[in-house]
């Protein structure tokens, strides 16, 4: 049994680069796992990857829809407790602005400075934090700076630890950070369209108007009023670690089917 969990990739880069390797594997069935079905999206760039594993096994898919390729088996996001959790003996005063950046896209490109001095102008009681690549142009502009590059739990502690709220830096298919953040109890300030309903859960949602310093204001201050203990309730409902095992366990036959 083998389960990939390298990105979808385009036919090229996936034949010259995994498939190879997939090959010399000698194991009854493969899996691999995508963001979503793609019974909606049959030119999606990952198509051809998804049927090369639909013909020895499957896909694992995280994000639920209406419907599936005959091959494709929900699975969901699950977020492990033992690494996130809640600390209700932390004063929450911080909110985590996250920059990533790709081989072709950077976040920080399309960020206003201006809007980290009006948060502050409004808030002064709150910490700004940015996160992202050590050698971010932003750097410099917050009262600190959780890099990129850490071992995860280590990363997690100081990002997450005091968080009012999590704001995403671009659009993301599912941001499994932001369900890390809503475990943790913060509230995630998005724009229209960064992430699916799926990755928010009620009490943490909280949208602002892109490009509008107001509006995102606003939203930062409703977040210091919502419930951490609700949110981290929800959250750890959703993206519950060892039902996405279980569901995956079934997918790939190493337990029964609900129906059996």
């Amino acid at each position: 049994m083998l389960i990939s969990s390298e990105y979808q990739a385009p036919p090229a880069y996936f034949e010259e680069h995994l498939e190879p390797l997939l090959k010399d594997v000698s194991a009854e069935r493969m899996y691999c796992l995508i963001a979503s079905s793609l019974s909606r999206d049959p030119t999606h760039f990952s198509k051809a990857q998804c049927e090369w594993f639909a013909e020895r096994g499957g896909t694992l898919v995280h994000l639920p829809a209406d419907e599936f390729e005959p091959y494709e088996h929900w699975i969901g996001i699950g977020v492990d407790r033992d690494v996130v959790r809640r600390d209700p003996g932390r004063e929450r005063n911080r909110i985590l602005f996250d920059f990533p950046r790709s081989g072709v896209e950077d976040a920080s490109s399309q960020f206003d400075p201006a809007f980290v001095e009006a948060v502050r102008g409004r808030l002064p009681q709150l910490m700004l934090i940015g996160s992202g690549p050590s050698d971010s142009p932003l750097r410099a502009l917050f009262d600190d700076w959780v890099p990129y590059g850490q071992p995860h739990e280590q990363y997690i502690r100081r990002a997450l630890s005091g968080l009012v709220a999590f704001v995403p830096g671009w659009d993301e298919t599912m941001g499994f950070s932001t369900a890390e953040a809503q475990v943790a109890g913060a509230c995630i300030v998005h724009s229209r369209d960064q992430l699916p309903d799926f990755m928010l859960c009620p009490e943490a949602d909280l949208r602002y108007r892109a490009g509008e310093q107001d509006s995102l204001v606003e939203a930062l201050a409703e977040a210091c009023h919502r419930d951490a203990a609700r949110i981290s309730f929800e959250a750890t409902v959703r993206f519950d670690y060892f039902a996405v095992s279980r569901r995956a366990r079934r997918a790939i036959g190493l337990e029964p089917s609900q129906e059996q």
